[in-house]
């Protein structure tokens, strides 16, 4: 496979039933809805579909990633 024939590209609407069976069926957490702010991707080698990448907003709060960083709400607020 020569890399330089990869394309990474958004999702486009007419795509995102296409998207989530195939999350279904290989991702350990299924499909999982668009939450907050979150872009889809495809990664295609020659029209053919060989990657999906997800990237969401993170959570404003999250307790266990809070204590972990030492963040505070007043902390997170003022960043």
């Amino acid at each position: 496979m020569d890399l330089g024939e990869v394309v990474v590209r958004p999702v486009g609407s007419f795509e995102a039933f296409r998207y989530q069976e195939l999350m279904q069926q290989y991702h350990y957490l299924g499909a999982l809805p668009k939450i907050s702010e979150t872009l889809w991707y495809v990664a295609t080698w020659r029209e053919e579909w060989v990657a999906l990448l997800s990237f969401s907003a993170c959570a404003l709060k999250c307790a266990a990633r809070d204590r972990w960083i030492g963040w505070t709400f007043a902390s997170a607020i003022a960043a």
